[in-house]
């Protein structure tokens, strides 16, 4: 019998600072057919993962791995070796990129498989979108690059989102529109979006202008980032034009900011489109007051761009804005490594506290 012990961190859904350390064995032998176990060798972490924790029942991210009573496994995105393997098309020692659960090793059930990639289609996993269930081999995955492991954990699922939502904003945006605001500007998927929507304005025919709203502690970095072409403080939104066409794209989720930005615009204000949460004490309250704007879903984009231009003309496509942006920012970034179910968690609080260093890509390991 071969054993390997899994460590998870599972945090309490109605106390989200409180975290346990839930060790678990695994019989690798008693894997059944098809049934593949990965050992998560490396992820990233970023304000992305603290979204998932706030909206985990709303949007279902406490579905995908099943914890115990009243607690939730918060999910990352990473790399994982396949350590053994009931299923004769997967390969023990493949390496293989996706949606992993905050643990040292997950068993999947293997289906879907081609030379690309392959999915989880077991029954357990109450996934949302077919985007969260597969898993890309990096022995054939263009976008991999073992030189730059950090890159891919931190920004390629971030990334995605931003290129899926500047694709999204660029048929929301009309002749009439002047102004496309981002709050949390200085936010990895908000940057990566204002990056696009900017460089995409001349060809699209526009001429509308991409403003960061951030905190004031952010003021200066997101300047530096060169992703918009006007940053302001939160407390500075009443200097947008409310006589022009604006389009808000909220990463923060912070409503009181919004309902201010919202009278203040008035009937300029095109539409509003919620993406994430990263202001996580204004969560802590209920505020009075409707705001008019709807949910962006990233995988519904993917699902219908992919349908349109095919998988590869989808990643060629996605492949050059990521290059493009890529070379714009990586001067500013640095990469922290953290190791170790104490230096997890931390990080995790941290992260839950709104401490994150914007400068900063963290690259996980158990």
């Amino acid at each position: 019998m071969t054993v390997v012990s899994n460590t998870q961190i599972q945090i309490d859904k109605s106390a989200l600072s409180n975290v346990k350390v839930v060790n678990q064995d695994i019989d690798s032998n008693a894997l059944e057919h098809d049934e593949v176990l990965l050992k998560i060798e490396s992820f990233g972490f970023s304000a992305n993962n603290i979204t998932y924790a706030l909206m985990g029942d709303m949007m279902g991210y406490w579905g995908f791995f099943p914890a115990e009573e009243g607690y939730g496994i918060l999910p990352i995105w990473g790399f994982a070796t396949v350590e053994a393997s009931r299923c004769d098309e997967v390969k023990v020692g493949e390496k293989v990129f996706g949606y992993l659960p905050l643990s040292s090793h997950l068993v999947i059930k293997a289906g879907n498989i081609t030379r690309q990639s392959f999915y989880d289609v077991s029954e357990k996993r109450k996934s949302i979108s077919p985007v969260y269930d597969q898993y890309v081999r990096t022995a054939v995955d263009p976008g991999y690059d073992p030189k730059n492991e950090d890159w891919q954990l931190n920004f390629r699922p971030l990334f995605m989102t931003s290129f899926v939502l500047d694709d999204f904003v660029s048929e929301q945006i009309t002749s009439s529109t002047k102004t496309v605001v981002l709050t949390s500007a200085s936010s990895k998927t908000a940057y990566g979006a204002g990056f696009l929507l900017k460089h995409h304005a001349q060809q699209r025919g526009v001429d509308y202008k991409v403003v960061g709203l951030t905190s004031k502690g952010n003021i200066a970095f997101t300047k530096e980032s060169g992703c918009y072409d006007q940053v302001l403080s939160y407390d500075e939104y009443n200097i947008l034009s409310n006589q022009q066409d604006t389009i808000v794209l909220d990463f923060a989720g912070n409503k009181p900011l919004l309902l201010n930005i919202q009278e203040h615009l008035g009937d300029a204000m095109q539409s509003m489109i919620y993406i994430g949460v990263t202001d996580v004490k204004s969560q802590m309250k209920k505020f009075e007051g409707e705001l008019k704007g709807h949910l962006f879903f990233a995988p519904s984009q993917v699902k219908k761009r992919t349908e349109e231009w095919g998988g590869q003309g989808f990643m060629q496509k996605y492949a050059a804005a990521w290059m493009a942006f890529a070379k714009h920012i990586h001067p500013l970034l640095s990469t922290d490594q953290v190791q170790g179910t104490d230096a997890i968690c931390h990080l995790y609080v941290e992260g839950l506290q709104g401490n994150f260093d914007t400068r900063k890509m963290y690259q996980v390991r158990f």
